[in-house]
């Protein structure tokens, strides 16, 4: 399990470096700002593993602390997209690119052309959606209402309604976060203790 944090700390860390490079912390700053703690998370729980003599102890309450944050901050974004993607611009569908997880579990972004203020646009959504729901509602090459981001355009949704996964995210976010600060409180205490 170490290893796996080591490896997560190495990716999240070229993560951070491309953002850094490119300039997307300005674009999209709640995601960039998710990418970093989880970097600085994963960095914080191999450095304890490596140097504290009962570290790997304090992997569980650390992660699930990190990892709780990071789902609550994952909604969090979701609910900022939604106040801040609030001008409607109509948009071409040109497909979409397709993300897996695990068990045979996909989910897919939209892809769409529009123009705002002059300038083209050619961007994908930070919504995704199932391959099912995709196909029964859309065509590709088909105009469809988007909300843009009018700070920063090639930020867009296509619904401005709360998601069932963004509640879900908050609440399974809690309760990750608060059991791994419990965790922490006993772990402590009990160390502390002897």
């Amino acid at each position: 399990m170490t290893i796996l944090i080591y490896f997560l700390t190495i990716v999240f860390g070229i993560v951070c470096f491309v953002i850094m490079k490119k300039k997307r912390y300005k674009v999209m700053p709640l995601i960039c700002l998710i990418m970093f703690i989880c970097f600085i998370g994963c960095g914080i729980i191999s450095i304890l593993s490596l140097t504290l003599p009962y570290g790997e102890l304090l992997f569980y309450p650390f992660g699930a602390t990190i990892f709780g944050l990071i789902f609550i901050l994952v909604g969090v974004n979701d609910l900022y997209s939604l106040l801040r993607c609030r001008e409607k611009v109509d948009g071409v569908y040109c497909g979409y690119n397709t993300y897996y997880g695990g068990n045979g579990i996909s989910t897919q972004s939209p892809i769409f052309e529009y123009t705002y203020n002059g300038t083209y646009y050619r961007e994908q959504t930070t919504q995704n959606i199932s391959h099912k729901r995709l196909n029964r509602s859309m065509t590709q090459g088909n105009v469809y209402s988007i909300y843009i981001d009018p700070k920063h355009p090639a930020v867009f949704i296509l619904a401005k309604k709360i998601n069932i996964g963004t509640i879900v995210s908050i609440i399974l976010g809690l309760f990750l976060f608060t059991g791994g600060i419990d965790s922490l409180l006993k772990f402590l205490s009990m160390l502390l203790g002897r």
